[in-house]
C-alpha cells in the first residue's frame, strides 16, 4: 500500500477543477464519483508512480489519473 500523499493545490484551483467537472460531467451520478475523488488527499497523485499530476493536465482533464510520462507508457497487460 502506498503512503497517503497530500497533494498541494491551491483553493482556486480546485474550484477551477470542480467548475469544469460539473460542467462536463455526463450525469449525476458521474459527477458526485468525480467530485469525491476531487476532494480526496492523494487526488493529483499519479497511481501508476506516485508523482504529483501537472495541473496543467489536471485542467485540461481533471480525471486524469496518471502523470504525463505514464500517460505516455505502453499499457501493461
Amino acid at each position: 500500500m502506498r503512503p497517503l500523499h497530500y497533494h498541494y493545490l491551491t483553493l482556486e484551483q480546485r474550484d477551477a477543477l470542480e467548475q469544469r467537472l460539473r460542467a462536463n460531467s455526463p450525469d449525476e451520478r458521474h459527477l458526485q464519483a468525480a467530485l469525491q475523488r476531487l476532494h480526496q488527499p492523494d487526488y493529483g497523485v499519479c497511481i501508476e508512480c506516485g508523482k504529483d499530476i501537472a495541473f496543467v493536465r489536471l485542467d485540461a482533464d481533471p480525471e486524469a489519473l496518471h502523470c504525463s510520462d505514464c500517460a505516455r507508457l505502453p499499457i501493461k497487460l
